[in-house]
Protein backbone atom coordinates (compact mmCIF):
# COMPACT_ATOMS: atom_id res chain seq x y z
CA UNK A 1 0.00 0.00 0.00
CA UNK A 2 2.99 2.96 0.55
CA UNK A 3 4.13 1.79 -2.63
CA UNK A 4 1.02 2.72 -4.55
CA UNK A 5 0.44 5.89 -2.37
CA UNK A 6 3.86 6.80 -2.97
CA UNK A 7 3.75 6.33 -7.10
CA UNK A 8 0.28 8.26 -6.86
CA UNK A 9 1.73 11.35 -4.95
CA UNK A 10 5.11 11.26 -7.20
CA UNK A 11 2.86 10.93 -10.29
CA UNK A 12 0.21 13.94 -9.25
CA UNK A 13 3.33 15.97 -8.38
CA UNK A 14 5.15 15.42 -11.76
CA UNK A 15 1.59 16.43 -13.69
CA UNK A 16 1.66 19.53 -11.70
CA UNK A 17 5.16 20.27 -12.03
CA UNK A 18 5.27 20.07 -16.17
CA UNK A 19 2.97 23.38 -16.68
CA UNK A 20 4.77 25.38 -13.83
CA UNK A 21 8.17 24.45 -15.95
CA UNK A 22 6.26 25.39 -19.30
CA UNK A 23 5.56 28.76 -17.94
CA UNK A 24 8.93 29.72 -16.96
CA UNK A 25 10.14 29.16 -20.45
CA UNK A 26 8.46 32.05 -22.08
CA UNK A 27 9.16 33.78 -26.00
CA UNK A 28 11.64 36.42 -25.73
CA UNK A 29 13.80 38.64 -27.85
CA UNK A 30 17.27 38.61 -27.78
CA UNK A 31 19.51 41.51 -29.27
CA UNK A 32 22.72 42.43 -28.33
CA UNK A 33 23.15 45.47 -26.06
CA UNK A 34 25.43 47.49 -28.23
CA UNK A 35 23.14 47.76 -30.78
CA UNK A 36 21.23 50.46 -28.76
CA UNK A 37 17.71 49.23 -28.92
CA UNK A 38 16.24 49.12 -25.34
CA UNK A 39 11.99 48.65 -26.29
CA UNK A 40 10.47 46.64 -28.94
CA UNK A 41 7.02 46.19 -30.14
CA UNK A 42 5.59 42.89 -30.97
CA UNK A 43 5.17 44.24 -34.69
CA UNK A 44 8.75 45.95 -34.70
CA UNK A 45 9.99 42.14 -33.99
CA UNK A 46 7.75 40.44 -36.85
CA UNK A 47 8.32 43.15 -39.18
CA UNK A 48 12.48 42.55 -38.75
CA UNK A 49 12.21 39.14 -38.32
CA UNK A 50 10.50 38.56 -41.44
CA UNK A 51 12.10 41.19 -43.76
CA UNK A 52 10.30 44.20 -44.15
CA UNK A 53 12.76 46.21 -41.80
CA UNK A 54 16.09 45.59 -42.58
CA UNK A 55 17.00 48.24 -39.87
CA UNK A 56 16.08 48.83 -36.14
CA UNK A 57 14.15 52.14 -35.51
CA UNK A 58 17.41 54.12 -34.51
CA UNK A 59 19.25 53.45 -37.92
CA UNK A 60 20.99 50.23 -36.54
CA UNK A 61 21.09 47.22 -39.43
CA UNK A 62 19.10 44.42 -38.53
CA UNK A 63 19.67 40.69 -38.72
CA UNK A 64 17.54 38.17 -37.60
CA UNK A 65 18.69 34.71 -36.90
CA UNK A 66 16.48 31.66 -36.78
CA UNK A 67 16.52 28.59 -34.75
CA UNK A 68 17.43 25.53 -37.22
CA UNK A 69 14.55 23.46 -38.88
CA UNK A 70 14.52 20.78 -36.36
CA UNK A 71 15.11 22.87 -33.32
CA UNK A 72 12.21 21.35 -31.27
CA UNK A 73 11.07 24.80 -30.00
CA UNK A 74 11.05 26.15 -33.70
CA UNK A 75 7.32 25.25 -33.82
CA UNK A 76 6.72 26.66 -30.95
CA UNK A 77 7.91 30.13 -30.77
CA UNK A 78 6.23 30.63 -34.24
CA UNK A 79 2.82 30.19 -32.80
CA UNK A 80 3.41 32.51 -30.21
CA UNK A 81 4.84 35.52 -32.17
CA UNK A 82 2.44 35.34 -35.33
CA UNK A 83 0.04 32.28 -34.43
CA UNK A 84 1.39 30.02 -37.62
CA UNK A 85 2.69 26.67 -37.54
CA UNK A 86 5.98 26.13 -39.42
CA UNK A 87 4.32 24.76 -42.82
CA UNK A 88 3.14 28.27 -43.60
CA UNK A 89 5.74 29.65 -42.14
CA UNK A 90 8.40 27.39 -44.56
CA UNK A 91 5.44 28.38 -47.08
CA UNK A 92 5.95 32.10 -46.76
CA UNK A 93 9.87 31.91 -47.20
CA UNK A 94 9.33 29.51 -50.19
CA UNK A 95 7.43 32.63 -51.72
CA UNK A 96 9.88 35.15 -50.58
CA UNK A 97 13.06 33.61 -52.07
CA UNK A 98 11.41 32.51 -55.46
CA UNK A 99 10.29 35.94 -56.33
CA UNK A 100 13.18 37.06 -55.42
CA UNK A 101 12.16 39.38 -52.55
CA UNK A 102 14.28 38.15 -49.66
CA UNK A 103 16.39 35.51 -48.45
CA UNK A 104 15.05 34.26 -44.58
CA UNK A 105 17.01 35.02 -41.49
CA UNK A 106 20.57 32.64 -41.15
CA UNK A 107 19.64 29.53 -39.47
CA UNK A 108 21.98 28.31 -36.38
CA UNK A 109 21.92 25.07 -34.78
CA UNK A 110 21.50 25.43 -30.98
CA UNK A 111 20.13 28.19 -28.30
CA UNK A 112 23.82 27.95 -27.85
CA UNK A 113 25.28 28.89 -30.71
CA UNK A 114 21.93 31.44 -31.17
CA UNK A 115 23.52 33.00 -28.06
CA UNK A 116 27.18 32.90 -29.01
CA UNK A 117 26.40 34.43 -32.50
CA UNK A 118 24.24 37.54 -30.67
CA UNK A 119 27.25 37.85 -28.88
CA UNK A 120 29.63 38.34 -31.99
CA UNK A 121 27.32 40.30 -33.88
CA UNK A 122 25.73 43.94 -32.63
CA UNK A 123 23.01 43.77 -34.96
CA UNK A 124 21.22 40.28 -34.39
CA UNK A 125 17.42 39.43 -33.13
CA UNK A 126 16.88 36.28 -32.06
CA UNK A 127 13.69 34.44 -30.71
CA UNK A 128 13.85 32.30 -28.04
CA UNK A 129 12.09 30.29 -25.54
CA UNK A 130 14.63 30.77 -22.78
CA UNK A 131 14.63 31.56 -19.11
CA UNK A 132 15.34 35.66 -19.02
CA UNK A 133 18.20 34.90 -16.84
CA UNK A 134 21.36 35.96 -19.19
CA UNK A 135 23.87 39.08 -18.66
CA UNK A 136 24.68 41.90 -21.59
CA UNK A 137 21.16 41.30 -23.41
CA UNK A 138 18.16 43.09 -23.40
CA UNK A 139 14.77 40.87 -23.12
CA UNK A 140 11.61 41.62 -24.60
CA UNK A 141 8.79 39.25 -23.92
CA UNK A 142 5.99 38.88 -25.98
Amino acid sequence: MPLRRLILLGSIFWLLVQPAAELRAELVVVVNARCGVAAMTRNEVINVFFGRNRQYFNGAEAQPVDLSDNHPDRGRFYGLLVGKDLSEINAYWSRQVFSGRMQPPAKVGSTEEVLKWVVSHPGVLVLLIWPRQMLGFAWFTS
